[in-house]
């Protein structure tokens, strides 16, 4: 090979790979234009979220100024809660007793997808531009986060080209089949916060209550020796580990962007079992003493090995 043809070769794989570095870049501004919307616009915006033949609507305000941010989530079904954020707290309305209370700095019922942090999104992730369509009258640019290993599903956002604000999300299985599909049905970016968010900043809510923070580990009688890659386990509140009294283990596992929750009971010599609840699932496995129920956004080989895990 002469030194030119070489010295043409060299050059022609750089285009190639900078055009690659550059359209990642590119597929990146789109994720942070996507969270710029739903963080800093005020808005009032409808929603379903399909899970099989199951439907969920809801109603999703959000508003913001220089020192405070609200967002309201409205079930438009009866069975749902009411859930208010200010700020950092997070209140679970309830009809027959005082609002529930929590830290967090979004609302856990919401796409995660959509708050986690970029760094964090870019260690499980690569983000990959597509084509534009239309969807409910606008001009919509399709992103795609494309898993980096198979135990995580893919998410295919489809966000409003002008405004960035998110039209669509499906959780894709590794088939690339929808297991999940959140979509909204109306949106509404006004300039200034909508009227009931103001009225909701001046109402009186009960502080959050003071609990430490436990580990997992205070609530063990076994061991985990497998995890998913990338996923660790995670220090909990307090108020989170009141459950059932017949628990032998638990362990809350965390990417980053989902949880996994492992729980180990005592036998009922059922047979193993796995649902899907869109892009959830629950394994149940039992042998003569132990009985392991795994649930969180993975496979079911994955919720396999990690039932087999313990001992």
């Amino acid at each position: 090979m002469s030194m030119q043809f070489s010295g043409f070769c060299s050059a022609l794989i750089l285009v190639v790979f900078s055009a690659g570095v550059s359209a990642e870049q590119g597929a990146w501004a789109l994720f942070d234009k996507v969270q710029h919307a739903v963080k800093q616009y005020n808005f009032d915006t409808s929603f379903v979220v399909l899970k099989g033949n199951k439907v969920d609507t809801y109603r999703w305000l959000h508003g913001k100024t220089d020192e405070q941010e609200i967002e309201h989530l409205i079930p438009l079904d009866t069975s749902g809660v009411d859930i208010l954020r200010r700020n950092s707290l997070v209140y679970y309305l309830l009809t027959d007793r005082p609002p529930f209370v929590t830290r967090s700095s979004s609302i856990t019922e919401l796409p995660a997808v959509l708050f986690e942090s970029r760094a964090t999104i870019e260690k499980l992730y690569h983000a990959v531009a597509g084509s534009n369509s239309v969807m409910s009258g606008r001009t919509a640019q399709l992103l795609r986060l494309t898993a980096k290993d198979s135990s995580r599903y893919d998410y295919w956002l489809w966000l409003d080209d002008k405004t960035g604000f998110p039209l669509r999300i499906d959780t894709m299985s590794e088939q690339q089949n929808a297991l999940e599909r959140w979509l909204v049905t109306h949106m509404q970016i006004v300039g200034q916060m909508p009227e009931s968010l103001s009225a909701l900043l001046q109402t009186d809510l009960p502080p959050a209550a003071e609990s430490g923070q436990v580990t997992a580990a205070a609530n063990k009688s076994h061991s985990l020796s497998w995890l998913p890659q990338g996923y660790i386990e995670v220090v909990q509140p307090a108020m989170s580990t009141s459950l059932d009294a017949n628990l032998l283990s638990y362990w809350l596992l965390s990417d980053g962007l989902h949880q996994v929750s492992v729980f180990v009971q005592n036998t009922q010599r059922l047979p193993a079992q796995a649902y899907r609840d869109g892009a959830t699932t629950i394994y149940v496995q039992s042998d003569n003493q132990l009985e392991v129920t795994v649930i969180g956004p993975v496979s079911i080989d994955i919720a396999r090995q990690l039932a087999a895990a313990v001992h």
